[in-house]
């Protein structure tokens, strides 16, 4: 099978964790899970399945190579799993890693596209044109790093690229200092934040695109 190389963005606290038994996304994925999923939080930048507030973005460099019997369907990603607390919680009972292996997932919202599955309820609410969401599960992960050869226990590696904090994606110079001021980042009813504009327009595709644009240029 074809060798496949790609750039993935996750979303952490200042905490450093292996991407393995992780999701990821590209940048516009990113936003998209900020905005819907983080950013919206009276008390900080918290979500529904980590203790310590997210604070950055981290760019890692992907290389994999599909498992024969993924490629032999026509197919270099398989279906996204959904990761909560370094484990594969769905969809189903992730029937998809013993039969494909530990195969990268991937997610897109373009209606009646393959891989629109399994978060299709936000079809048509994700404005963040080209938005994705990657899942890597460990048991695909090379040990040590090494090229991957697409055997089931080799399918994918990774390599650190880099990093922004979210506070300078949104031109903040201390968000502690920002909220004790009486800021939010983004209030759902206003569609707006409060002493920021940041995240202005969840469903505006124009200012959804600009948004996704700000993190390479950081």
């Amino acid at each position: 099978t074809r060798a496949v190389t790609f750039y993935v963005y996750r979303v952490q606290s200042d905490e450093n964790w292996p991407l393995t038994n992780k999701n990821a996304g590209n940048i516009a994925g990113m936003m998209w899970y900020l905005h819907n999923e983080v950013v919206w939080h009276k008390g900080g930048r918290y979500g529904t399945y980590f203790r310590h507030p997210v604070t950055r973005l981290v760019k890692f460099k992907v290389q994999m190579r599909a498992t024969q019997p993924l490629y032999d369907l026509g197919m270099n990603f398989g279906v996204v799993n959904t990761m909560d607390s370094n484990r594969c919680t769905g969809p189903f009972h992730c029937d998809n890693l013993p039969a494909y292996g530990g195969t990268v997932g991937c997610e897109t919202w373009e209606a009646g596209s393959p891989n629109n599955f399994p978060h299709q309820q936000w079809t048509g609410l994700n404005r963040y044109p080209g938005a994705t969401w990657y899942s890597l599960p460990e048991a695909g992960h090379c040990p040590g790093g090494v090229e991957p050869t697409g055997e089931g226990s080799c399918i994918y590696s990774y390599k650190y690229m880099g990093e922004i904090t979210i506070d300078q994606l949104e031109g903040l110079s201390s968000f502690e200092s920002f909220a004790r001021a009486g800021g939010r980042e983004y209030a759902p009813k206003l569609d707006n934040g409060i002493h920021m504009s940041f995240w202005k327009g969840i469903r505006d595709a124009r200012l959804c695109q600009w948004r996704g644009g700000q993190g390479p240029r950081l």
